[in-house]
Protein backbone atom coordinates (compact mmCIF):
# COMPACT_ATOMS: atom_id res chain seq x y z
CA UNK A 1 0.00 0.00 0.00
CA UNK A 2 1.36 3.53 -0.96
CA UNK A 3 0.35 6.49 -1.34
CA UNK A 4 -3.08 8.31 -0.29
CA UNK A 5 -6.81 6.21 -0.26
CA UNK A 6 -9.43 8.59 -2.49
CA UNK A 7 -9.67 12.17 -1.04
CA UNK A 8 -13.46 11.95 -1.66
CA UNK A 9 -13.32 8.80 0.75
CA UNK A 10 -11.55 10.84 3.52
CA UNK A 11 -13.97 13.45 3.11
CA UNK A 12 -17.09 11.53 3.17
CA UNK A 13 -15.23 9.13 6.21
CA UNK A 14 -14.41 12.74 8.19
CA UNK A 15 -18.00 13.65 8.09
CA UNK A 16 -19.71 10.53 8.89
CA UNK A 17 -17.05 10.10 11.46
CA UNK A 18 -18.02 13.92 12.90
CA UNK A 19 -21.59 13.40 12.77
CA UNK A 20 -21.33 9.87 13.89
CA UNK A 21 -23.89 8.33 11.44
CA UNK A 22 -23.78 8.14 7.24
CA UNK A 23 -27.21 9.74 7.04
CA UNK A 24 -26.29 13.19 8.29
CA UNK A 25 -23.08 13.11 6.60
CA UNK A 26 -24.97 12.52 3.73
CA UNK A 27 -27.07 16.11 4.32
CA UNK A 28 -23.85 18.00 5.30
CA UNK A 29 -22.58 16.79 1.90
CA UNK A 30 -25.83 16.77 -0.37
CA UNK A 31 -24.86 13.15 -1.46
CA UNK A 32 -27.12 10.49 -0.99
CA UNK A 33 -26.55 7.62 2.22
CA UNK A 34 -25.86 4.85 0.01
CA UNK A 35 -22.82 7.23 -1.89
CA UNK A 36 -21.21 7.82 1.96
CA UNK A 37 -21.94 4.04 2.44
CA UNK A 38 -20.02 2.97 -0.92
CA UNK A 39 -17.02 5.48 -0.45
CA UNK A 40 -16.75 4.49 3.17
CA UNK A 41 -16.46 0.73 2.45
CA UNK A 42 -13.81 1.37 -0.99
CA UNK A 43 -11.67 3.47 1.43
CA UNK A 44 -11.74 0.18 4.38
CA UNK A 45 -10.72 -2.12 2.05
CA UNK A 46 -8.10 0.13 1.21
CA UNK A 47 -6.79 0.19 4.67
CA UNK A 48 -7.46 -3.21 5.22
CA UNK A 49 -9.28 -2.38 8.63
CA UNK A 50 -12.64 -1.61 9.57
CA UNK A 51 -13.25 2.00 10.32
CA UNK A 52 -17.20 1.54 11.84
CA UNK A 53 -19.17 -0.78 13.69
CA UNK A 54 -21.95 -1.72 11.69
CA UNK A 55 -24.80 -2.68 14.50
CA UNK A 56 -29.03 -2.41 14.57
CA UNK A 57 -28.80 0.61 11.67
CA UNK A 58 -26.29 2.92 13.92
CA UNK A 59 -22.90 3.11 13.39
CA UNK A 60 -19.67 3.68 15.68
CA UNK A 61 -16.17 4.48 15.39
CA UNK A 62 -13.67 2.14 16.05
CA UNK A 63 -10.20 2.81 17.46
CA UNK A 64 -8.67 3.17 14.12
CA UNK A 65 -11.20 4.93 12.81
CA UNK A 66 -11.22 7.20 15.71
CA UNK A 67 -7.19 7.72 14.81
CA UNK A 68 -8.17 8.13 10.96
CA UNK A 69 -10.92 11.02 12.26
CA UNK A 70 -8.35 12.66 14.42
CA UNK A 71 -6.17 12.73 11.13
CA UNK A 72 -8.51 13.45 9.10
CA UNK A 73 -9.98 16.06 10.72
CA UNK A 74 -6.74 18.14 11.33
CA UNK A 75 -5.56 18.28 7.47
CA UNK A 76 -9.02 19.09 6.26
CA UNK A 77 -8.87 22.51 8.40
CA UNK A 78 -5.34 23.06 7.61
CA UNK A 79 -6.69 23.15 4.26
CA UNK A 80 -9.36 25.22 4.53
CA UNK A 81 -7.50 27.26 6.59
CA UNK A 82 -4.86 27.69 3.89
CA UNK A 83 -7.19 28.32 0.87
CA UNK A 84 -9.34 30.90 3.28
CA UNK A 85 -5.80 32.83 3.45
CA UNK A 86 -4.86 32.79 -0.29
CA UNK A 87 -8.28 33.53 -1.52
CA UNK A 88 -8.05 36.80 0.98
CA UNK A 89 -4.71 38.06 0.77
CA UNK A 90 -4.75 41.35 -1.06
CA UNK A 91 -1.92 41.10 -2.85
CA UNK A 92 -1.03 44.48 -2.75
CA UNK A 93 -0.10 44.14 0.53
CA UNK A 94 3.01 43.19 2.81
CA UNK A 95 3.09 41.91 6.40
CA UNK A 96 6.25 42.79 7.67
CA UNK A 97 7.85 41.71 11.08
CA UNK A 98 10.89 43.29 12.82
CA UNK A 99 11.81 44.20 16.50
CA UNK A 100 10.63 46.73 18.19
CA UNK A 101 13.62 48.25 17.95
CA UNK A 102 14.34 48.10 14.31
CA UNK A 103 10.89 49.41 13.22
CA UNK A 104 10.96 52.30 15.71
CA UNK A 105 14.92 53.31 14.67
CA UNK A 106 14.72 52.60 11.43
CA UNK A 107 12.45 51.36 9.13
CA UNK A 108 9.61 53.57 10.51
CA UNK A 109 11.40 56.67 9.57
CA UNK A 110 12.47 55.54 6.28
CA UNK A 111 8.98 53.74 5.16
CA UNK A 112 7.25 56.86 3.38
CA UNK A 113 10.27 56.81 0.76
CA UNK A 114 8.59 53.05 0.03
CA UNK A 115 5.39 54.25 -0.05
CA UNK A 116 5.95 57.35 -2.26
CA UNK A 117 7.68 55.13 -4.93
CA UNK A 118 4.88 51.73 -4.67
CA UNK A 119 1.54 53.78 -3.51
CA UNK A 120 -0.26 50.61 -4.21
CA UNK A 121 1.54 48.64 -1.85
CA UNK A 122 0.22 48.42 2.03
CA UNK A 123 2.66 47.66 4.68
CA UNK A 124 1.37 46.30 7.77
CA UNK A 125 3.75 45.65 10.67
CA UNK A 126 4.38 43.13 13.28
CA UNK A 127 7.06 42.29 15.95
CA UNK A 128 7.44 38.85 16.59
CA UNK A 129 10.87 36.99 15.92
CA UNK A 130 9.38 33.78 14.43
CA UNK A 131 9.97 32.42 11.16
CA UNK A 132 7.18 29.76 11.57
CA UNK A 133 4.99 32.42 11.14
CA UNK A 134 6.79 33.11 7.48
CA UNK A 135 5.96 29.33 6.59
CA UNK A 136 2.35 29.39 7.51
CA UNK A 137 1.75 33.27 5.26
CA UNK A 138 0.95 34.94 9.17
CA UNK A 139 3.71 36.81 7.77
CA UNK A 140 5.29 37.80 4.81
CA UNK A 141 8.74 39.27 5.63
CA UNK A 142 10.86 38.77 8.58
CA UNK A 143 13.84 41.21 9.20
CA UNK A 144 15.91 39.54 11.70
CA UNK A 145 19.66 40.08 13.05
CA UNK A 146 20.76 36.47 13.54
CA UNK A 147 23.68 34.31 11.99
CA UNK A 148 24.11 32.49 9.08
CA UNK A 149 20.20 30.98 7.90
CA UNK A 150 20.30 27.55 7.75
CA UNK A 151 15.99 26.80 6.83
CA UNK A 152 15.66 25.08 3.55
CA UNK A 153 12.25 26.74 3.13
CA UNK A 154 13.03 29.98 3.87
CA UNK A 155 15.03 32.21 1.19
CA UNK A 156 17.84 34.59 2.82
CA UNK A 157 18.76 37.92 2.05
CA UNK A 158 21.54 39.57 4.03
CA UNK A 159 20.64 43.08 4.76
CA UNK A 160 23.97 44.35 6.45
CA UNK A 161 26.57 42.83 8.73
CA UNK A 162 25.77 43.77 12.51
CA UNK A 163 28.36 46.48 13.81
CA UNK A 164 27.54 46.91 17.83
CA UNK A 165 29.25 49.77 19.93
CA UNK A 166 28.66 51.91 23.47
CA UNK A 167 26.33 55.26 22.25
CA UNK A 168 25.66 58.16 24.62
CA UNK A 169 24.66 61.83 24.63
CA UNK A 170 27.27 64.47 23.36
CA UNK A 171 27.02 66.10 26.34
CA UNK A 172 28.37 62.66 28.78
CA UNK A 173 31.06 63.73 30.94
CA UNK A 174 32.84 60.80 31.79
CA UNK A 175 35.93 59.01 30.02
CA UNK A 176 35.41 56.32 27.58
CA UNK A 177 38.15 53.98 26.09
CA UNK A 178 38.83 50.73 25.80
CA UNK A 179 41.29 50.55 28.52
CA UNK A 180 38.45 51.80 31.10
CA UNK A 181 37.27 50.39 33.45
CA UNK A 182 33.85 49.59 32.93
CA UNK A 183 32.55 48.89 36.07
CA UNK A 184 32.37 52.24 37.34
CA UNK A 185 30.45 53.90 34.37
CA UNK A 186 26.24 53.89 34.22
CA UNK A 187 25.96 51.06 31.54
CA UNK A 188 22.54 50.80 30.24
CA UNK A 189 20.88 47.27 29.08
CA UNK A 190 18.18 46.23 27.29
CA UNK A 191 15.57 43.21 28.24
CA UNK A 192 15.53 42.11 24.75
CA UNK A 193 19.22 42.08 24.40
CA UNK A 194 20.84 40.92 27.86
CA UNK A 195 24.16 39.57 26.13
CA UNK A 196 24.73 42.58 24.10
CA UNK A 197 27.38 44.20 26.53
CA UNK A 198 29.06 40.84 27.10
CA UNK A 199 29.34 40.08 23.53
CA UNK A 200 30.83 43.46 22.59
CA UNK A 201 33.10 42.80 25.49
CA UNK A 202 34.42 39.41 24.06
CA UNK A 203 35.18 40.88 20.60
CA UNK A 204 36.92 43.85 22.01
CA UNK A 205 38.66 42.95 25.01
CA UNK A 206 37.20 45.74 27.26
CA UNK A 207 36.91 45.20 30.93
CA UNK A 208 34.64 45.20 33.26
CA UNK A 209 31.35 44.54 35.31
CA UNK A 210 28.68 44.40 32.14
CA UNK A 211 25.81 42.63 33.77
CA UNK A 212 25.51 45.63 35.98
CA UNK A 213 23.51 49.32 35.54
CA UNK A 214 20.01 49.82 34.70
CA UNK A 215 17.56 47.82 32.46
CA UNK A 216 15.21 49.02 30.03
CA UNK A 217 12.36 46.50 28.07
CA UNK A 218 13.86 46.97 24.96
CA UNK A 219 16.23 48.63 22.75
CA UNK A 220 14.67 51.44 21.60
CA UNK A 221 14.01 52.85 25.40
CA UNK A 222 17.88 52.67 26.11
CA UNK A 223 18.53 54.35 23.42
CA UNK A 224 16.18 57.20 24.75
CA UNK A 225 18.09 57.12 28.18
CA UNK A 226 21.03 57.11 26.23
CA UNK A 227 20.09 59.99 24.43
CA UNK A 228 18.99 61.90 27.62
CA UNK A 229 22.08 61.67 29.56
CA UNK A 230 21.85 58.27 31.77
CA UNK A 231 24.61 56.12 30.64
CA UNK A 232 26.34 54.14 27.98
CA UNK A 233 24.14 52.14 25.36
CA UNK A 234 25.10 49.22 23.42
CA UNK A 235 23.51 49.19 20.32
CA UNK A 236 23.38 48.50 16.38
CA UNK A 237 25.29 51.19 14.54
CA UNK A 238 22.37 50.85 11.98
CA UNK A 239 19.98 52.16 14.70
CA UNK A 240 21.36 54.99 15.26
CA UNK A 241 22.86 56.33 12.17
CA UNK A 242 20.69 59.34 12.18
CA UNK A 243 21.19 60.50 15.70
CA UNK A 244 25.15 60.07 15.39
CA UNK A 245 24.76 62.43 12.24
CA UNK A 246 22.75 64.50 13.97
CA UNK A 247 25.25 64.73 17.27
CA UNK A 248 22.19 63.96 19.46
CA UNK A 249 24.62 60.52 20.28
CA UNK A 250 28.21 59.88 19.96
CA UNK A 251 29.97 56.68 19.83
CA UNK A 252 33.17 57.38 21.77
CA UNK A 253 34.79 54.36 21.00
CA UNK A 254 33.29 53.44 17.48
CA UNK A 255 31.68 49.59 16.55
CA UNK A 256 32.54 46.33 15.97
CA UNK A 257 31.52 43.42 13.39
CA UNK A 258 29.92 41.10 15.02
CA UNK A 259 29.48 36.99 14.18
CA UNK A 260 26.02 37.93 12.98
CA UNK A 261 23.82 39.95 9.96
CA UNK A 262 20.57 41.03 9.57
CA UNK A 263 18.25 39.29 7.59
CA UNK A 264 15.73 39.73 5.32
CA UNK A 265 13.84 36.56 5.42
CA UNK A 266 10.51 34.97 3.23
CA UNK A 267 9.25 32.10 2.44
CA UNK A 268 11.40 30.22 -0.32
CA UNK A 269 8.29 29.51 -2.64
CA UNK A 270 6.69 33.51 -2.83
CA UNK A 271 10.85 34.92 -3.08
CA UNK A 272 9.54 36.49 -6.49
CA UNK A 273 6.36 37.30 -5.66
CA UNK A 274 6.38 41.03 -7.27
CA UNK A 275 5.27 43.41 -4.30
CA UNK A 276 8.26 41.03 -1.79
CA UNK A 277 10.93 41.71 -5.17
CA UNK A 278 10.27 45.00 -4.77
CA UNK A 279 9.98 45.19 -1.27
CA UNK A 280 13.78 43.51 -0.98
CA UNK A 281 14.86 45.81 -3.67
CA UNK A 282 13.80 48.31 -1.70
CA UNK A 283 15.37 47.32 1.41
CA UNK A 284 18.58 46.72 -0.31
CA UNK A 285 18.82 50.03 -1.24
CA UNK A 286 18.11 52.05 1.90
CA UNK A 287 20.56 49.81 3.84
CA UNK A 288 23.51 50.92 1.35
CA UNK A 289 22.90 54.14 1.21
CA UNK A 290 24.09 55.08 4.74
CA UNK A 291 21.08 57.75 4.99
Amino acid sequence: MAGLPSLRALRYFQQAALHNSFSLAAQSLNVTHSAISHQIKQLEEWIGKPLFIRANGRVQLTADGERLKASSTRAFREIETTCEKISQRDNCSLTVSCAPSFLAQWLIPRISRFSKLHANITLNFQTHMDVDKVRNDQTDVLILSHEQSSHEDIASTLITVDYIGPICSADFDQPVGYDADFTHLPLLHADTKRHAWAEWAEKTGARGDFWAGRYFDNLTLGIQAARNGLGLMITPRILVKKELEDGTLIAPVGFVAMDRATWMMVKQARKDEPEIALFRHWLLDEAASGE
